[in-house]
């Protein structure tokens, strides 16, 4: 189950689900800063806001028909990139506003006090819990595809000139 919760409840959201509960398998609890993203989109917003005033000024001062075209044409591309840094705004607020909380949760089936959990659940429960942690990674892979696909280039770039470098050395 995952739950949003406004960032201002979340310890007390925290303390009040786990009353009762006597064993936790797992608690994570980990946070994202995104302060330096926010103000380095707040701040192309503003810069992108001043080019789109200039454009807005030379159209203005625009003499032909195809001047006028072009500059609107500056001004649609501008105005779509303000708009897309602006919903990225708004969705970074919106995640700082609300925490979210993923809850696993499950029913003990023995009934007796003194019984415990048999060996067959503990194995299923780590077979779940080991595709839990695989699908996480290749969650955490889709975070930094840009920079593994950076590498891969820069690795056949410098591969592909050592390559050149030694057949030059040979010949």
């Amino acid at each position: 189950m995952t739950v949003r919760i406004p960032s201002q409840y979340f310890e007390a959201f925290l303390t009040d689900i786990g009353k009762g509960v006597k064993y936790f398998d797992t608690k994570e609890i980990s946070s994202e800063d995104v302060t330096e993203q926010y103000v380095d989109t707040e701040a192309r917003i503003k810069a992108k806001k001043v080019l789109e005033q200039r454009y807005l000024e030379l159209i203005g001062k625009a003499k032909k028909v195809s001047e006028i075209l072009e500059i609107e044409k500056e001004l649609s591309a501008i105005r779509e990139e303000i708009e897309a840094k602006e919903g990225q705004l708004r969705y970074m607020q919106s995640r700082v506003a609300l925490s979210t909380v993923s809850i696993e949760f499950y029913k003990a089936t023995a009934e007796k006090p003194d019984a415990t959990v048999s060996y067959g659940s503990k194995m299923w429960n780590a077979v779940k819990s080991g595709f839990n942690g695989l699908s996480s990674f290749f969650i955490g892979l889709l975070y930094i595809w840009p920079f593994i696909l950076i590498f891969v280039i820069a690795f056949f770039i410098i591969r592909k000139k050592l390559k050149k470098k030694k057949h030059g050395e040979n010949a």
